[in-house]
C-alpha cells in the first residue's frame, strides 16, 4: 500500500472524492466523501454574515473597530445627543481580508468625524460628518491597501 506522498495528485476536487480519516470510534481508517466533510463544516462552524457592535460614545470619542470575524461588520453609534467630534479607527489593514465591508450608523449627529486608517493607504469617500440617522459603508480593496465608500 502506498504512503500518502506516493499517491497521484488530484488537480480538481468533486463532491464524490474521498479523504482518508482515522475514526477513533471504529479504531481504524475510513474514507470520507468531500460532500460529507463540507456538510460537517457547515453544521459545526457557522460563520456570522455580519458582526454587530453597539457603541455609546461621548464627545471626543475614539473607537477602534475590531478585526473582522465576518465578511461584514456593522458599527452602531448610539450617543445620547449630538456629538462635536469623534474618531473611528478602521481595523488593522494586515488583519482585514480583501472585500471586507464596514457599515457605520449613528442615531445622532456627529459634527466632526475622523476615520483613522490604521495602516491603510486611504479611505476614499470617508465622511467628515455624520447626520442623525446617517450611515456610510466602506469596503476594503487589498490591491490598493485602501477603503472605498460604497452604496
Amino acid at each position: 500500500m502506498p504512503t500518502i506522498n506516493q499517491l497521484p495528485i488530484l488537480e480538481t476536487v468533486s463532491s464524490g472524492d474521498q479523504l482518508p480519516v482515522y475514526s477513533p470510534t471504529n479504531g481504524d481508517a475510513r474514507r470520507l466523501p468531500m460532500y460529507a466533510l463540507l456538510e460537517y463544516f457547515q453544521q459545526q462552524f457557522a460563520s456570522p454574515a455580519t458582526a454587530v457592535n453597539l457603541y455609546v460614545p461621548t464627545t471626543g470619542f475614539s473607537i477602534a473597530l475590531p478585526t473582522p470575524i465576518a465578511q461584514a461588520q456593522w458599527a452602531i453609534l448610539q450617543p445620547a445627543g449630538t456629538l462635536a467630534s469623534g474618531t473611528l479607527t478602521l481595523p488593522l489593514n494586515t488583519s482585514t481580508p480583501d472585500g471586507t465591508e464596514i457599515l457605520v450608523t449613528s442615531t445622532q449627529t456627529i459634527t466632526a468625524l475622523t476615520v483613522g486608517l490604521n495602516g491603510a493607504t486611504a479611505a476614499f469617500g470617508a465622511p467628515t460628518t455624520l447626520a442623525a440617522n446617517g450611515f456610510f459603508r466602506l469596503r476594503r480593496y487589498a490591491a490598493t491597501n485602501s477603503w472605498y465608500r460604497i452604496g
